[in-house]
């Protein structure tokens, strides 16, 4: 039977390494982020020799560049088999600098975008208080996830690229860190995960309605969702719950639950990011942002189309692999996420 392999990668900041948008696309020799100069060529072929090495037939890419002939410049020069691009590539149009895109191998699967008039509510703007002040203003996603669909099997295969809001703070460790600014941090931290839940609560709620409109569908969520099992110290002492628990459904109605693929990594590996965390102040802390959520009917019993069981992976040594130095420069490693992958097969 058929494969298909799915993977989500961040790129890190991929517009960084291309012209101005005023200006035609092409390649700095140069980057610079956070007051560091990377070179291009190095940061560009680690992250492709990554993505190449996965070997997906569908790439979920996050923080991919702002313009499709950004996009393209990469796809042509650094993933190409036998001197031809081995992906062609869907560029999402939200996002500013860090657009969604989804890379597909056309020999194994064609992609192609959910008509608008599907997508009423991942694309017009609903009410939600993200301020804790108790009223309900106009909001919208900070990125619209890039949604399409495949045939497979005789089965529409909807695939949802999701990048939440983000929930860094600029000069937050400064903030934290004096006791009269604390304060501020602490609601601006809390501003943004009410921000991560109510667009992870929207996503949830297309979800449904997919699942209202037909229970079989087949539909696979997916990207980093800046938000991870567990409950951080915000989620914890706060909020009172975890922020992307939420896409995954209520257990009250179980033939709903979405399963998370990474659930198949043993728990001491399923991690996709480290970062310092300064509020708790752990060095090197492990977490989740990188998800691949599969709708009831690819993980059925007996389905045309299903998860290949235990195929959850974070790909740790693919991504150790084009890694130099300790990788703390942007140019010494592919991206500073771990990609997630999964396979499914079908009749």
């Amino acid at each position: 039977m058929p494969e298909l392999s799915i993977a989500t990668v961040n790129g890190e900041w991929m517009n960084d390494w291309f012209t101005p948008d005023a200006e035609p696309a092409q390649f700095k020799a140069q980057f610079s982020r956070d007051g560091e100069v990377g070179d291009t060529d190095e940061a560009a072929s680690r992250l492709a020799g990554l993505i190449n090495a996965l070997g997906a037939d569908v790439v979920a890419l996050v923080e991919a560049p702002s313009r499709a002939a950004e996009l393209a410049l990469f796809a042509d020069r650094y993933l190409t088999t036998n001197g031809s691009p081995t992906y062609e590539f869907l560029l999402g149009d939200a996002g500013g600098s860090q657009k969604l895109a989804l890379l597909f191998k056309p020999a194994s699967v064609t992609l192609e975008l959910i008509a608008s008039s599907e997508l009423s509510l991942l694309l017009e703007p609903w009410e939600a208080d993200v301020d804790g002040d108790a009223v309900l203003d106009e909001y919208r996603f900070t990125r619209t996830p890039l949604a399409c669909q495949a045939q497979l099997a005789g089965v529409r295969l909807e695939v949802i690229v999701a990048h939440l809001k983000s929930n860094f703070i600029n000069h937050g460790q400064e903030q934290w860190q004096d006791p009269a600014r604390r304060p501020d941090f602490i609601k601006a931290a809390l501003r943004n995960r009410r921000r991560i839940a109510t667009e992870a609560m929207r996503i949830r709620s297309y979800l449904e309605q997919r699942l209202n409109d037909d229970r079989t569908a087949a539909m696979i969520v997916l990207g980093d969702l800046n938000d991870g099992p567990g409950q951080d110290y915000f989620e914890e002492r706060y909020l009172a719950h975890n922020v992307t628990d939420i896409l995954l459904g209520s257990p009250y109605r179980p033939e709903r639950l979405f399963n998370h693929a990474q659930a198949d990594v043993p728990e001491a590996d399923r991690f996709s990011a480290v970062f310092d965390d300064f509020v708790t102040d752990e060095a090197n802390k492990r977490l989740l942002l990188d998800h691949i959520l599969l709708s009831p009917a690819l993980t059925a019993a007996n389905g045309a189309l299903t998860k290949i069981p235990e195929s959850g992976r974070i790909a740790h040594d693919a991504w150790a692999a084009h890694v130099t130095g300790d990788g703390s420069h942007r140019d010494q490693r592919p991206t500073d996420h771990r990609p997630a992958t999964v396979a499914l097969t079908y009749a």
